[in-house]
């Protein structure tokens, strides 16, 4: 592809992939917004994912919302659980959405 080089690569969803030192990945995703299966989360548990999910740490979620950083922490142990996942970047993950089908071009 014109204009790449061996480090940089633009991905079909739109996300970059850089190679970094030692062979580490980092991967950019495009904007997006996060996908809460319908009734699972509570509106407190949505609204905090959603910051958490646009990279707001424990500390600035906290502070924002004018409580402790450990409401914080219980808050995302319960989202975490619910999502059936165990780290902030498997709560992302989830919260973009499944997995496209094989030949789904995502057109719908």
């Amino acid at each position: 592809m014109s204009g790449e080089t061996d480090h940089d690569h633009r991905l079909r969803s739109g996300a970059e992939a850089v190679e970094l030192a030692d062979g580490l990945v980092l991967i950019r995703l495009p904007e997006a917004d996060p996908r809460f299966p319908p009734g699972l989360l509570t509106a407190t548990e949505q609204e905090v994912a959603r910051e958490v999910f646009g990279g707001a740490s424990n500390s600035e979620v906290a502070e924002r919302r004018g409580v402790s950083v450990k409401t914080i922490a219980n808050q995302l142990r319960s989202i975490y659980d619910k999502l059936g996942v165990t780290s902030r970047v498997e709560m992302v993950v989830a919260l973009l959405g499944p997995p496209a089908s094989p030949g789904d071009d995502g057109s719908g």
